[in-house]
């Protein structure tokens, strides 16, 4: 429930952001009509810095509620306070990390640190944790931006969609896979299986997403040839950053209407811009444009690869309690907090800090044009919509392939230790209360071993 809880927030953020990213960034200016703009339109910037508004104020509201703690916890009851119980005093007595000093456990700390790192089912473990978290970390970023440029959808409804399908079912991913471990009494051999399943069957229900797309579709000068100026519009002094996409009657995208060699234009009641014409570059100075893009022509693929998407996320999110439970049960018991800690750091210097990073530089480099202000390099105005599917993706089923082979290899070195890491006969899955039932003493061996 705790692992599910922590993914509501990005769920709401998305949907927050969606709802935001449909006010202009500079709201005021599109209001006095100084900039005809609205969210369909490529040039369009949503409000982004609301969300930090709302994101502190919803922060500083839930502190409010800690400056209302007593200074210490009231007990409930004697009889469930753990740490009174007679059986639990001598343990705490014998754990040698409770009763060193901040300085010494600081000095200590690289030699546990290497110890907890040298067990080779918490490493495979944390290991195969961090592929998945990169390749959430990546989604998370730059998903909603690969459905606009595939799907031909604005911002705010590839939040949208995001919030409102992947990350719900995930979450129902994540309590289902923990009910089942408490359900089925799982042993660390079991969940080791269970994660390498679903692993498993995450990558076949990933890689058809790598073939759900269309190609780019023809911009003049650009794609499918880059060419440096249209001799149809070369009379005409276009500015080198003009961005202002239209879509001819031919079906040839321009980067503006002065790239098309149009010198008219067709307005309503509202003065709003419903036509170019006599545009010298289509067909011959005789065809039209409207203003937008010609889209990739992939918006009916968008259903099934949001039903593929979801479906991936519910599958991965199964691997989350299963695994978290195989390092809480296979590290000695003196190192599980610190366990757990070197986890969730290894998840921030190798996963989270990382995968967006190298998610953007694969996104870049598919990049045809780049938008150009002041001579320098802005943000991207075309891209390759074949090599941006089949590396944004391809590099999602790499983390997911390394996943499976780092959970494959836990089975493998459960196998040649059988048995050390099994529950005792009887027990409820490692949710017992402490002092409620004790393993055998060749079991208590055979983990501390």
């Amino acid at each position: 429930i705790l692992l599910a809880m922590t993914s509501i927030g990005p769920a709401f953020g998305f949907l927050t952001g969606s709802f935001m990213l449909r006010f202009y960034v500079d709201f005021d200016k599109l209001s006095k009509d100084e900039i005809e703009l609205d969210h369909k339109d490529l040039r369009w910037v949503g409000a982004w810095w609301l969300g930090f508004l709302v994101a502190s104020s919803l922060l500083f509201l839930t502190a409010l509620p800690y400056l209302f703690f007593p200074r210490e916890m009231p007990k409930e009851n004697g009889a469930d306070d753990v740490e009174s119980r007679s059986d639990c005093k001598p343990q705490q007595h014998q754990d040698p990390i409770r009763e060193l000093s901040l300085v010494q456990f600081l000095k200590s700390f690289p030699r546990i640190a290497l110890r907890t790192l040298r067990s080779p089912i918490y490493l495979l473990v944390v290991l195969g944790q961090v592929n998945l978290a990169a390749l959430l970390s990546g989604l998370a970023t730059f998903m909603a931006k690969f459905i606009e440029k595939q799907f031909s959808q604005t911002i705010s409804f590839s939040n949208m969609m995001i919030g409102g399908v992947g990350i719900p079912l995930a979450v129902l991913g994540i309590v289902l896979g923990g009910a089942l471990m408490r359900r089925f009494n799982v042993s660390v051999s079991g969940a080791s299986k269970l994660c390498s399943g679903v692993i498993l069957l995450c990558m076949f229900s990933a890689l058809p997403m790598l073939f759900m797309g269309c190609s780019t579709k023809t911009v003049a000068g650009i794609y499918p040839e880059r060419s440096s100026s249209l001799s149809c519009s070369s009379d005409c002094p276009c500015p080198a950053d003009a961005f202002n996409p239209i879509c001819g009657s031919n079906g040839v995208e321009f980067r503006s209407p002065c790239h098309a060699g149009c010198s008219s234009r067709q307005t309503d009641g509202n003065n709003k811009i419903t036509n170019f014409t006599d545009c010298r570059c289509i067909n011959n100075g005789s065809g039209t444009a409207r203003p937008g893009t010609c889209g990739s022509g992939c918006s009916h693929l968008l259903l099934p690869f949001m039903a593929l998407l979801a479906l991936t996320s519910f599958i991965t999110s199964f691997s989350q309690t299963p695994s978290y439970m195989m390092i809480l049960r296979t590290v000695p018991a003196e190192d599980k907090s610190f366990a757990v800690g070197v986890q969730y750091m290894l998840f921030r210097v190798l996963a989270f800090m990382p995968g967006p990073v190298l998610y953007g530089s694969v996104i870049d480099t598919t990049c045809i044009m780049w938008g150009e202000k002041c001579g320098q390099k802005t943000s991207c105005q075309y891209y390759d919509l074949d090599s941006f599917r089949q590396r944004f993706l391809g590099l999602m089923v790499v983390f997911v392939c390394g996943a499976l082979l780092c959970f494959l290899l836990t089975m493998v070195v459960l196998r040649r230790g059988a048995g050390s890491y099994e529950l005792p006969p009887g027990s409820k899955g490692g949710y017992e209360l402490v002092g409620e039932q004790k393993a055998p003493e060749k079991e208590q061996n055979q983990v501390k071993t």
